[in-house]
């Protein structure tokens, strides 16, 4: 969704570049840099994927990405507030890139987000 998105307002931002009364090397310059914001977002979205449920175990995460189950190594946090929570997985093999996983607090229930906190606090280290 997000690199449909990403086309819906980039293609009408090069159509204004034709029609717009400025001088051709300032309309090359603004269409070059459209055209590399369009394929920098196509390559960040190729491989992302939803993360649609995570079990907290002893010593390790199991995430369900895609239909396929990853079991990841204890994450990193980037970011921890009461309204949002950024983790970073490590990469497990050398197909992945690191995965960033974003909770906001409606993401997980309250127990669910406390026992996370909890896990990430004294059992990560």
């Amino acid at each position: 969704m997000r690199w449909w998105l990403a086309l819906a307002f980039h293609l009408p931002a090069l159509a204004a570049l034709v029609h717009a009364g400025a001088p051709p090397w300032l309309k090359i310059g603004l269409a070059l840099t459209v055209l590399a914001s369009l394929w920098l977002e196509f390559r960040n979205s190729r491989g992302r994927g939803a993360a649609v449920s995570m079990r907290l175990g002893a010593k390790s995460v199991a995430l369900e990405i895609d239909g396929e189950t990853m079991v990841a190594s204890p994450p990193r946090v980037l970011h921890g507030s009461e309204w949002l929570l950024v983790l970073e997985f490590p990469p497990e093999s050398a197909r992945r890139r690191r995965l960033l996983l974003t909770l906001f607090p409606d993401s997980l229930g309250a127990d669910e987000l406390r026992r996370l906190r909890r896990w990430l606090h004294y059992e990560s280290d």
